[in-house]
């Protein structure tokens, strides 16, 4: 506590000498000197007085060291002289001579130059010709207002169709209206026997010729035509070559097609199958005929693979399918291959059908769309059915497989038959063994294909 105060007394004390000796410093300094102010010019005797303005404000005269004398006119010699008094008479008009004269008199206009218009001068305009004339009528012009005719052609005596359209002609003419030019022009006509014969033409209206067919007759559409029977005379092929088959039980049909291709399996692990089953057989290989055969000695049936180009012709499939029939003969219907098959265009899916009824054939074609040439061909008496799936040609697993062919014995309990289509592979036919083996397949008659084109469904009973 001593030391606190002790230090705020020399605090204190040293505020004190500060301010002490500040007040004599500033007592010691010398004051500033005031400005000096002088007394205001007095006026000189030849200037003017100022004057006090507005509000005591003074304002300036004349410039006192500005010397200001009147002026004054030179004179002769170099004196100053004073001013004359200023002549304030008007000065006399001034003269221009003749050229105001005719302003006096009345003011006339002067005739306008006359213009000649001639071959000197080019650049003027012409004066415009006289118009054409109004055509007038020629006098010695003559219009014949009933020409002559030019003779008529030379006619026989037969009885053609010119010669009786002529006759007619002249006989509904009245005769006060025939020209004379006219009559002189027939008369060497008729009496000429050197003319040449011409062929009797048909007249409208009139019945053609007996044993001639007549023109622009509309044929037939293929929907609307009827069935037209069987040309094969005896059993057709669908009968004859035809696998043996009973139903007792009247289950749903289910068919399953193989088709025997280039990587198929030898067709003698297949004769002791427990169920038939239907082979496709490739016509265009080079042992068509001998696997047809070894199928047929098994007691399988066999149908004819087709795949036909999409832009192939009618005449083409008549062609070709002339040759593969020959390849295998004893196929019981036609089968559309899983390529281009036959239903690229119209015209060829109506000569397969054609060719499939003449020849006693069934037709199976693939799904799709609408199935109409299926349908056709069933209009035109051909046994034809759609197959109903592809259960192996996407190189399903057994499973899938085995899971396909349930669905299609589902759909065989619903609309009476159904059509699968597989492949001769070890595979299909292991997937084939087992499926057979379990309660879905007891539900449908396993069949060969023959049996489902010819199948006819019940009709529903009635009340």
């Amino acid at each position: 506590m001593a030391a606190m105060r002790g230090f705020f007394g020399g605090f204190g004390l040293g505020a004190v000498v500060v301010v002490v000796g500040s007040g004599a410093l500033s007592l010691l300094m010398p004051l500033p000197q005031r400005p000096e102010v002088g007394q205001a010019p007095t006026a000189s005797a030849g200037a003017p007085e100022e004057t006090t303005g507005r509000a005591g404000i003074e304002t300036k005269g004349n410039d006192a060291d500005l010397v200001e004398a009147m002026p004054k006119a030179p004179v002769a010699g170099g004196a100053a002289d004073e001013l004359k008094p200023l002549d304030t008479a008007p000065a006399a008009k001034p003269s221009v001579g003749a050229a105001t004269e005719g302003l006096a008199g009345p003011i006339t206009t002067a005739a306008a130059p006359e213009v000649s218009i001639g071959a000197d001068n080019p650049d003027l305009p012409k004066a415009p010709g006289a118009g054409p004339e109004a055509p007038g009528t020629d006098k010695g012009v003559s219009i014949a207002s009933e020409p002559a005719q030019p003779a008529a052609p030379a006619l026989p005596e037969t009885d053609s169709g010119l010669a009786r359209l002529e006759t007619e002609t002249h006989s509904e003419t009245p005769a006060d209206q025939v020209e004379p030019a006219e009559e002189a022009a027939a008369a060497p006509a008729t009496e000429e026997a050197a003319a040449p014969r011409i062929a009797a033409l048909p007249q409208a209206g009139t019945d053609a010729a007996p044993g001639s067919s007549p023109l622009g007759t509309p044929v037939k559409p293929l929907t609307d035509r009827e069935a037209a029977p069987v040309a094969a005379e005896g059993p057709t092929p669908l009968a004859l070559y035809s696998a043996p088959f009973d139903n007792a039980e009247g289950r749903p049909l289910m068919s399953i097609i193989l088709i025997d291709d280039a990587q198929s399996i030898g067709a003698e692990a297949l004769a002791d199958f427990p169920y038939p089953l239907t082979f496709a057989i490739d016509p265009t290989e080079a042992d068509a005929a001998t696997k047809m055969q070894t199928y047929r000695d098994a007691g399988f049936e066999v149908v004819l693979l087709a795949d036909l180009p999409v832009a192939a012709t009618p005449q083409d499939a008549e062609v070709s399918l002339s040759v593969w029939r020959s390849e295998v003969p004893e196929a019981v219907a036609i089968l559309e291959g899983p390529g281009s098959g036959i239903q690229g265009n119209r015209p060829l899916s109506d000569q397969v059908t054609e060719i499939a009824r003449s020849a006693g054939l069934g037709l199976i074609t693939e799904s799709s769309g609408l199935n109409t040439v299926q349908k056709l061909a069933a209009r035109e008496g051909v046994p034809s059915a759609v197959v109903f799936r592809d259960f192996d040609g996407a190189g399903q697993t057994p499973t899938v497989m085995r899971r396909f062919l349930d669905q299609a014995a589902f759909r065989a309990s619903q609309e009476g038959t159904v059509i699968m289509l597989g492949r001769v592979r070890p595979d299909t036919v292991s997937a084939l063994l087992l499926w057979g083996l379990q309660d879905r397949a007891q539900r449908v008659a396993l069949a060969p294909v023959s049996a489902v084109l010819t199948h006819k469904p019940e009709a529903a009973p009635q009340d």
